[in-house]
């Protein structure tokens, strides 16, 4: 079986968030790459649902705030208005 991530090398893993088969170059310690671009840049355990509007950062839902039509994450909160 193909990496469902690159496509070229032999997949050797199964991701256990995503279920996708992943080759080495795209394996990233507990799961796939694709999960690990998609983590939340606080905790990093849950998938971001947003940047943070003050610092850019993906943040879940757990570690920000909603402000207006974006969202701040908990370690800018008291940096923004």
């Amino acid at each position: 079986m193909r990496c469902q991530i690159c496509g070229y090398e032999e997949a050797e893993r199964r991701c256990p968030r995503c279920g996708r088969w992943a080759c080495r170059h795209d394996w990233a310690g507990e799961h796939c790459a694709a999960c690990e671009a998609t983590l939340c840049r606080i905790c990093r355990r849950n998938f971001s649902i947003a940047t943070c509007i003050v610092c850019g950062r993906a943040v879940c839902e757990k570690c920000s705030v909603r402000r207006g039509l974006g969202r701040v994450c908990i370690n800018c909160l008291g940096t923004s208005n």
